[in-house]
């Protein structure tokens, strides 16, 4: 299959990497590149030039599956230097509206790709990023902790089908953004 008139290198790749994703969020890391050339309109081969393996796509898969979440969240800070801007920020990405869709799907998907190798590694450094990130905020090693965790802790519950109602995931968001204030 030759090269789609008017279409860039880097809007295949993104066409293959959003393929990706619905394909393993349905079929998990056995999925195929077929399978993702077939979700993407393209050919195997289309595939391969793009991630010389499956492995090489799944690795892709996951760091773009990250940096899109660090950007959602850093597009959510508030202007300023206030302490507690990021977690805010992070509980907003993650708990506004339906939202937390987005984070059991990210993290179930995130599981799903940890059996490829070298994929556990990436999300080790994801999470001292996140850490990192989190220390510089101003806030209280037990108040990032608890952020951190019951976002983790509803996403799963939301992957699993058990999904908080919207007074739950509204009480649990104003809990966590007390915690960016007082520091507790």
């Amino acid at each position: 299959m030759g090269r789609t008139a008017g279409r860039e290198p880097e809007d295949t790749k993104r066409l293959i990497l959003d393929a990706a994703r619905g394909v393993v969020a349905k079929q998990g890391a056995r999925a195929t590149l077929d399978d993702v050339g077939a979700m993407a309109g393209l050919s195997r081969g289309a595939v391969i030039y793009h991630y010389s393996s499956k492995n090489a796509l799944w690795t892709a898969l996951a760091h773009d599956v990250l940096t899109q979440f660090h950007r959602t969240v850093h597009e959510q800070l508030e202007d300023g230097r206030a302490p507690g801007r990021l977690a805010r920020a992070f509980i907003r990405a993650s708990l506004e509206g339906d939202r937390i869709d987005a984070v059991g799907e990210r993290l179930f998907l995130l599981a799903a790709l940890s059996v490829t190798p070298g994929i556990s590694e990436i999300l080790t450094e994801d999470g001292a990023r996140w850490k990192a990130e989190m220390a510089e905020d101003g806030i209280s090693l037990g108040a990032r902790a608890v952020i951190l965790s019951a976002v983790d802790g509803v996403g799963m519950m939301t992957g699993w089908g058990l999904k908080p109602d919207r007074a739950e995931l509204d009480a649990l968001r104003t809990e966590l953004e007390n915690l960016t204030v007082s520091g507790s």
